[in-house]
């Protein structure tokens, strides 16, 4: 062979593709030695939203196809989880924070919807706010037909005491002083105004109740292993079915706003199939948690239901301290 022949075939023959990163012969779209992707990054920055749409929401079937079993199928997704078949759904911790996102959505939106329907209809009830001014100088807010400056401080005046009287040890007496003063004006303050419109401040507190949950999933993953001890399963796998299990709750608070907003619409027929839809959606928790506990732990039923309701006990005695302390917090910094 000619040395022009040669040269033609060099010519001919495609080149050799290199990592960019560590230099190694390329065999696909992953480096084998350091797994960099071969990808092009000089792009318009449409390519990027696409991209981040389609890595945060998983746009591609995947989380579809999970909600579609997280709603139907009790314990199904952990199984598949740890049984190794994890391609085919979005992950339990992105699934999570996805529906979380949808749900913050959610609820931003029809909190601005009644805001703008109340600005917009006024005290189409009847019921006025009365605005007086106490001793200290805060404002109080009451509604006229509700409760009255006696039976607040008969409900709430403890409480507002308990924070009144607080004192840090490393503070100056007056600097506790000035804490205990802002303290208890502002919970007063916050408190008639939960008062005048509770369904408001629940709204509102739905904002936080994804950040809440991820802070009680570890804490239910515990209680069901020391519950479930004879099951011999890691504490990875009580976590995440319990990821699992709260992502459905949210999903299943999320339709119950749905619903409530048809309900409210009064139309005849279409709130009473809302109604009743609701009520189904509230006994499906119940029994979509027993199922799940049921179908991933493998116990008998009379087993799970002992051991559900006592893990149910526990963790609403944990959750209700939880609740109360996240509930005043929310009061005092609202």
């Amino acid at each position: 062979m000619t040395d022009s022949s040669l040269a033609d075939t060099s010519e001919t023959q495609p080149k050799q593709r290199r990592c960019l990163n560590c230099n190694e012969p390329m065999q696909g779209a992953f480096c084998g030695i350091c797994g960099q992707l071969e990808k092009e990054v000089r792009r318009p920055v449409i390519y990027f939203l696409q991209e981040f749409l389609r890595v945060v929401f998983e746009l591609d079937g995947r989380v579809y196809r999970t909600l579609l079993f997280l709603l139907t199928q009790p314990g199904y997704l952990t199984k598949e989880y740890f049984a190794g078949r994890r391609m085919k759904y979005t992950p339990p911790l992105r699934l999570f924070l996805v529906v979380s996102i949808g749900f913050f959505l959610l609820v931003t939106v029809f909190n601005t919807f009644q805001n703008l329907r109340i600005a917009m209809q006024g005290s189409s009830d009847g019921s006025e706010v009365v605005t007086t001014v106490s001793s200290d100088g805060a404002e109080d807010f009451l509604i006229s037909e509700g409760m009255t400056d006696e039976q607040f401080e008969e409900n709430f005046g403890d409480t507002i005491n308990f924070f009144a009287s607080m004192e840090i040890p490393f503070l100056s007496e007056e600097s506790n002083s000035n804490l205990q003063i802002a303290l208890s004006s502002q919970l007063r303050a916050n408190l008639q105004e939960v008062v005048a419109d509770p369904r408001e401040f629940f709204m509102g507190s739905l904002e936080y109740i994804t950040f809440f949950m991820l802070l009680m999933m570890p804490i239910l993953a515990l209680i069901q292993q020391i519950l479930w001890i004879l099951s011999r399963r890691y504490f990875v796998e009580h976590l995440i079915l319990t990821v699992h299990n709260h992502t459905f709750i949210i999903l299943m608070i999320f339709v119950a706003i749905v619903l409530g907003a048809i309900d409210d619409l009064a139309v005849p027929v279409l709130s009473t199939i809302a109604d009743g839809l609701g009520v189904v959606a509230v006994l499906w928790i119940f029994v979509y948690l027993y199922l799940s506990l049921r179908r991933y732990f493998g116990a008998g039923w009379f087993v799970t239901a002992i051991l559900y309701l006592t893990t149910t006990a526990v963790y609403v005695s944990v959750l209700s301290s939880g609740l109360f302390v996240f509930a005043m917090l929310l009061v005092l910094l609202a």
